[in-house]
């Protein structure tokens, strides 16, 4: 395929990925990266999936702007992240992750039969207990840790979270905490000088697929009972883990 039409597919591939993004809040990059990274240069895509991030992120804050009014829990864990992210990639140059990958992967698999087997819905009163504390903190490090040390930080806080909130102030929470750790990401990779803008088409039809994904997802999120986006957790969360374990 030339570029032109590699940017296309990317942009369906973008499209279907950020329906998730929309309807649960994260989850396009088990899709985009995982796909896409047989259809071009494995770098560019991962760089490319942080911005698409970034413009998801944005858009279903635009689309939900109550997003930002829980502040004062989000940003503490997103700087958490961030901080845990800059020390696993230390890490990861002195230390290799085979063994720590595998670990976690199984740890997340089974975590994710808890989602989808166990009774893992959120307490009816969780709406209204937003206030962090220190495991709120520590989740919220060590999923950037993993981020920066495997290359996926997601699964420990969606797995925190999902277990803590219900669906709407899940949602709430986590797009502006990854809304951050994707603006560090991208920005990260444009001071190492990873991004590459002589592909422009890449840069055209995947953030349309994004917005376009974005709101179909956002649409469907009201009509997904609380059962249904917990099992929905439980499987995106199996998919990594078993993404993490073949990577």
């Amino acid at each position: 395929m030339n570029i032109f039409q590699i940017a296309i597919a990317l942009g369906i591939l973008a499209f279907f990925a950020h329906v998730i993004k929309g309807l649960t809040g994260f989850g396009p990059a088990i899709v985009f990266v995982s796909i896409g990274s047989l259809i071009h240069d494995p770098i560019e895509i991962i760089v490319l999936a942080a911005l698409l991030d970034i413009i998801g992120g944005g858009y279903l804050s635009i689309l939900n702007p109550h997003f930002f009014k829980n502040k004062e829990y989000w940003m503490p864990i997103g700087l958490l992240m961030v901080i845990g992210a800059v020390t696993g990639s230390l890490t990861l140059s002195l230390v290799p992750a085979s063994v720590f990958e595998y670990l976690l992967a199984a740890a997340i698999v089974l975590i994710s039969f808890w989602f989808l087997f166990g009774d893992s819905e959120p307490d009816e009163n969780s709406e209204g207990s937003h206030e962090i504390g220190v495991p709120d903190g520590l989740v919220g490090a060590f999923s950037g840790f993993c981020g920066g040390f495997t290359g996926m930080g997601g699964p420990p806080l969606i797995a925190y979270l999902g277990a803590k909130f219900e669906k709407e102030l899940f949602r709430a929470v986590i797009v502006p905490i990854f809304l951050v750790a994707a603006i560090a990401r991208f920005s990260t990779y444009g001071f190492l000088g990873m991004i590459d803008t002589s592909t422009l088409w890449l840069y055209i039809f995947p953030p349309l697929g994004v917005i376009s994904g974005n709101h179909i997802g956002d649409r469907l999120f009201e009509h997904v009972e609380q059962k249904w986006f917990t099992v929905l957790i439980g499987i995106i969360l199996m998919l990594s883990g078993i993404r993490l374990a073949l990577s």
